[in-house]
């Protein structure tokens, strides 16, 4: 077919029609843009650019590729920017076709899984009026409304992303039902001004750790400029990098949020996470994967060296912090320094998968609070590279550095924690078959398979999935007959009640894990209200309160025992005000706790008669347990902002001892004369106050004690009431902010028998010298991909089926095929009766399993032509997508931007200018020189080169912008196949 002599948007709709990216013709080319070959081009329909002659590979992938046009040449470099060439069409029509199949590459994506990004906005409704979803008073920190009655206030000094103009003060902030987030004068509930949540990605709606501002009431609302550019394939010169996201105070590019209780933080952080861009990898919204990434890292001590004791001067006091995307997000808390400051402080928090790396930075204090212009004294790197490596799971050092100077090491931790999570309705068969299932089948299941001795993991994705449920009282009643049984094992009589008592609940098991952070996650505000309070005060006294005589350093007998007689009176003054304390507040504990407790003591009464032994297995789990971990270690449990040393710890340690003694019901012996004081004045003083406080939260006694707490349960929650009932499966649970589909994702890599690894997918491309297969000779391998045991596996019912009975079989490859193919979570099981069995569970777990290795197989592939569904619509798209800015770089970018030239307008084409040779008569050649025009590439500034984004420098070289953006078109693409 002939384009005829005109570029237009015809023209190139039509060859972009007919050659879907294919390409042969006879062309120059040259690699340096100096010395022209002329040799047959080819393009592939894999996107590959070769020479016919030779099959030599140019570029061996054209997707995403970045085109400029100067003059009549064609300057186009790969994604990875590994390839680059100049391609000088003869004539018109030739630079037609080469043109098109130029941009059908560029628009679409390479391997990888990090290059299917798919960024779903939410969803208005036309026409409804906007309601009130969530009101409350609260604290904010970000720019101070011009003209308005706002009183500006104290608060903390904010490091992340500091700006001019801000400050503190009070608003009523009102989320509405369209996604604008209002901020009220309280004095007059005017407007001070709103925020478009609907422009923010999910990511950039957090939660702030508890280190920054020393509470875990903050959320931070609001652009990170970082974070878009490493989504992004270019810098959009038209737009703002960091844009507004109020229409009525157009620097507001983020706020942070104080809220009086912890449920406001996590109402709201679901609220508005509900209306912001959810975050995917996919070919279209029918073929997603959502993937998470949770870090933990451990900050155990740093070694520095002679060099940056010279560097920074005398220093006393350093403290780390943990920046990503250029900005702290946690940070340890502040120590005295020395050649080796000790830390022992570990840190989870999640960033997006495309986030591939952040940094450690030790920085100097000077004094007890931090400040932005601390000193920094050096950093460490952490890459993707580190991230992956598994080494890092044990303490391995790692260096630091200052202006490329190594001055010292860290010792760290890092585990990296990435799942691929299918959307919500894939698990609808898997949850109600967990609804179902006797928790006890699977309980032992998961036992058999689990090794090793670490049983958190395990034990935190199978609390949060009951939990998430409304089955946790199920669950624990399961875990307390696993723990009763085993101990009671091998017994020889049921009132062998020594071996009951010396075993349960004192080792290391699902049942200890679980209820630990059980108790922890419901009774976290109990705790800062009951027992919190006291160790502030402890704090704030720092006395001593030694009563062992051997640690006292006084020669002097007489004032020995008067200073051992004076700590033993503040000793036991403090013991008694943290008893009193628990005893007076037995009706606030959470009824969550006192629902297990009662369960608890039930259970172990079915196996012993003895009350002592009851109530000591009951204490063992609350005060050891709950209490006393608390007491002996409170920055662990956010109850202070540092470690305690010296006479704090000490006190702490000695209440810790005393408390669990008392709650054994034992007297101190012989082996700690020091502390045998504590028996009458304490132990003994309070033996029935115990027995009491133990039947009234056992429910052996109505409880008559009066409420003394003002606890966050207590208070009535708004419900989330939005229109899309999928939004809100996606989003954390309330309370608790419990990502329930990534526990149950854990859950099926546990169970199935040919479980997805995600050290095997392709994230980042890295391999990106392997040839791809055929995608229709690789077809049937992807079907096999996680089902090697799954085609053996038959449903049978739990009673023994008869000989003519059959089995329904799953060994087809047809079945597999249709079952993979299928979009929405379809009832294939509605043969099971409601007591779901245990292989029924791992038969879904498989199917699961093998579904997303088949969608992520196929998404860390290069897109290709047969994966357009709607070839009309899709060019339509790419023309509505795609500009020539001034410098004639083609790339991609939103639609509608003001002023922008769009290939889908034929005027747009008018600045290209194009004079080929074969349209000159007798003139001479109008080609450049081979040095002018090496020059004029050159200088050519490139601001947005492609989809992948690529400048020059004052050099002439490429330069790329980190990461790939997603395509605007993705509904084009075909639904998985």
């Amino acid at each position: 077919m002939s384009y005829g002599q005109t570029l237009d948007s015809r023209s190139i709709r039509s060859a972009i029609k007919e050659s879907q990216g294919e390409f042969r013709e006879h062309i120059d080319w040259s690699i340096s843009g100096e010395k022209y070959e002329t040799n047959t081009i080819k393009i592939t329909n894999h996107g590959e650019l070769l020479v016919l002659q030779t099959s030599e590979k140019l570029i061996r992938s054209l997707h995403s590729c970045s085109i400029q046009i100067v003059d009549s040449v064609l300057v186009v470099q790969s994604y990875n920017l590994k390839a680059k060439l100049y391609l000088r069409p003869t004539d018109r029509p030739t630079f037609i076709k080469l043109f098109a199949s130029l941009l059908f590459w560029q628009s679409l994506r390479p391997r990888g899984i990090v290059n299917k990004r798919l960024s779903l906005p939410y969803e208005t409704s036309q026409g409804t009026l906007s309601e009130n979803l969530l009101v409350c008073s609260c604290k904010i920190f970000g720019q101070i409304p011009k003209n308005k009655n706002v009183e500006v206030l104290e608060g903390p000094s904010v490091p992340l992303f500091p700006d001019t103009n801000e400050g503190w003060f009070t608003a009523m902030v009102v989320l509405k039902s369209n996604g604008i987030l209002e901020l009220l004068g309280e004095s007059d509930g005017s407007l001070l001004y709103s925020i478009d949540i609907k422009l923010l990605s999910r990511s950039e709606i957090r939660e702030i750790h508890t280190s920054i501002f020393e509470s875990s009431n903050y959320l931070f609302v609001g652009v990170i400029g970082p974070l878009r550019n490493e989504t992004k394939f270019i810098k959009n010169s038209t737009r703002d990098l960091i844009p507004s996201i109020s229409k009525e105070n157009l620097k507001v590019s983020r706020i942070i949020l104080e809220f009086p209780y912890r449920i406001d933080v996590e109402d709201w952080l679901v609220a508005l996470s509900a209306f912001a861009k959810r975050e995917y990898v996919g070919l279209d919204s029918s073929n997603l994967l959502r993937v998470p990434r949770n870090v933990s890292i451990g900050i155990l001590e740093a070694s520095l060296n002679e060099h940056l004791s010279e560097i920074s001067g005398e220093f006393s006091k350093v403290y780390a912090e943990i920046h990503v995307w250029n900005t702290p997000w946690v940070r340890t808390s502040i120590i005295e320094s020395s050649k080796n400051p000790f830390f022992r402080e570990n840190f989870e928090f999640e960033i997006p998968f495309t986030t591939t790396k952040f940094h450690v930075v030790l920085k100097r204090a000077l004094g007890t609070r931090y400040y932005l212009d601390d000193q920094i004294l050096g950093y460490s790197t952490i890459d993707i590279a580190t991230l992956n490596d598994e080494t890092f799971n044990q303490e391995t050092r790692i260096p630091l550095y200052l202006n490329n100077i190594q001055v010292g090491q860290f010792c760290v931790t890092i585990n990296n924690e990435k799942n691929y999570i299918l959307p919500p309705d894939n698990f609808n068969n898997f949850e109600q078959m967990m609804l179902n299932l006797d928790p006890k089948k699977l309980l032992r299941y998961v036992l058999k398979k689990q090794s090793g001795s670490n049983l958190e993991p395990i034990s935190i994705t199978l609390l949060d999935i009951f939990q998430s449920l409304q089955k946790e009282n199920e669950w624990f009643s399961a875990l307390i007959d696993e723990e009763v049984n085993k101990t009671s094992l091998g017994k020889t009589t049921m009132n062998d009640t020594s071996q009951l008592y010396n075993s349960l609940f004192r080792g290391n098991s699902i049942l200890t894990k679980s209820l630990e952070i059980y108790n922890l996650r419901v009774g976290q505000e109990y705790l800062e209200k009951v027992v919190g309070k006291v160790i502030t005060k402890i704090i704030s006294n720092n006395r001593s309160t030694e009563i062992d005589p051997m640690r006292v350093n006084e020669p002097d007998e007489s004032l020995k025992s008067d200073i051992l007689e004076h700590n033993m009176e503040l000793l036991l003054q403090y013991s008694e005000e943290i008893w009193t304390r628990i005893y007076n507040t037995s009706n606030d504990l959470p009824q969550q706790i006192k629902q297990q407790l009662i369960q608890l003591r039930k259970k172990i009464e079915m196996y012993t008669n003895d009350l002592g032994i009851t109530l000591n297995c009951i204490t063992g789990f609350l005060f050891l347990r709950f209490f006393c971990p608390v007491i002996l270690n409170p920055k662990l449990f956010f109850l202070t902002k540092d470690h305690q040393t010296g006479e704090i710890k000490r006190t702490l340690t000695l209440i810790s001892k005393i408390l669990l003694t008392f709650s054994n019901r034992v007297l101190f012996g012989a082996k700690e004369p020091f502390m045998m004081g504590m028996n009458d004045l304490f132990i003994k003083k309070h033996e029935s106050e115990l027995i009491d406080y133990l039947d009234k939260v056992t429910g052996k006694k109505l409880d008559f004690t009066g409420k003394h707490l003002k606890l966050s349960s207590s208070i009535e929650r708004t419900d989330i009431v939005l229109t899309s009932k999928t939004l809100l499966k996606e989003l954390p649970t309330v309370p608790y902010l419990i990502d329930k589909y990534l526990r149950l994702d854990q859950l099926v890599d546990k169970l199935s028998t040919e479980f997805l690894d995600p050290k095997f997918i392709d994230d980042y491309a890295e391999n990106d010298q392997e040839v791809e297969e055929d995608p229709e000779s690789s077809q049937a391998e992807l079907y096999k991909i996680g089902s090697l045991e799954f085609e053996k596996l038959v449903i049978k019912s739990d009673q023994e089926q008869s000989k003519d009975s059959q089995d329904f079989e799953f060994g087809s490859e047809e079945f597999i095929k249709n079952l993979l193919h299928t979009n929405e979570s379809e009832t294939i099981f509605n043969y099971m009766n409601s007591n779901s069995s245990l292989k029924d569970l791992i038969i879904e777990a498989d199917r699961l399993s093998a579904k997303k290795s088949r969608l992520a197989a196929k998404l860390s592939s290069s897109e290709t032509a047969s994966d357009i569904d709607g070839l009309d619509s899709f060019i339509d798209d790419l023309l509505s997508t795609t500009i020539i800015d001034d410098q004639k770089s083609i790339h991609k970018t939103e639609r509608g931007i003001s002023g922008a030239k769009y290939l889908s307008s034929n005027s747009s084409y008018n600045v290209l200018r194009l004079k080929f040779l074969s349209e000159a008569d007798s003139a001479p050649s109008i080609a450049p020189s081979a040095r002018r025009f090496s020059k004029m590439i050159r200088s050519a500034s490139i601001n947005t080169m492609s989809s992948f984004g690529t400048i020059t420098n004052e050099n002439g070289e490429f330069v790329r912008l980190d990461s790939p953006k997603k395509s605007g078109f993705r509904k084009w693409l075909r639904k998985d196949k």
